[in-house]
């Protein structure tokens, strides 16, 4: 039995058709390894294949980078562009194309579908530790074959700051082996199982499939 309504899948592949030649084009594919870029398209899978293990994987990273994106947004909209955490600087910046930083609203709207979706086909446990495997993947390909001025997930300057402290080699294996999972994906598996815990408790009580 389909659990998304096919109105769903298409509307969602609609939105791809549209968001990935604007990144193409402002960014070049190199953005794609953006942890919450390529949640994107792991989604997409997950939403035509109705797979619970590839949605939940991605619903952790989804809710928390977008709900601390959310409010630095509107800090600084408060704050005449002035961000707390530099994450959505780009967004008050005339050098990024207007195009571009309009798409990157979907931070705002994707976590709200991402957990529509496990409602519907359920919350899988084991969705953080295959997150941890995938992010491992895309952090050390962002560090080893893109530009270091990209920085693409803080490979090579957290939040600004210049990485003097460790060996570059030991910096990597921390961030993604440690920070990345005490930091993004445990809280964002806490916040997306309490939110969906008072929607419907039935969503992370299926056993694994």
């Amino acid at each position: 039995m389909q659990q998304v309504p096919i109105g769903a899948k298409l509307g969602y592949s609609l939105w791809m058709l549209v968001w990935v030649p604007v990144v193409l084009w402002a960014y070049g594919p190199a953005n794609f390894l953006w942890l919450c870029n390529a949640a994107m398209f792991l989604l997409l899978y997950a939403v035509w294949r109705e797979d619970r293990l590839i949605a939940s994987s991605q619903a952790g990273v989804i809710v928390f980078i977008g709900v601390v994106w959310t409010l630095d947004f509107v800090v600084a909209l408060i704050a005449d562009g002035r961000s707390l955490t530099g994450i959505t600087g780009y967004m008050f910046d005339p050098d990024f194309p207007l195009l571009a930083r309009i798409v990157s609203l979907f931070h705002i709207v994707l976590p709200i579908f991402v957990l529509w979706l496990c409602l519907r086909i359920g919350y899988d446990r084991r969705g953080p530790w295959l997150q941890c495997v995938l992010a491992v993947v895309l952090v050390y390909a962002g560090w080893l074959f893109t530009d270091p001025e990209r920085n693409l997930n803080y490979a090579f300057t957290p939040f600004g700051l210049e990485q003097v402290w460790l060996p570059h080699w030991l910096y990597m294996a921390l961030l993604a082996l440690v920070v990345n999972p005490l930091v993004i994906f445990l809280p964002g598996h806490i916040l997306v199982v309490a939110l969906l815990s008072r929607l419907d408790q039935d969503a992370v009580r299926l056993p694994p499939r």
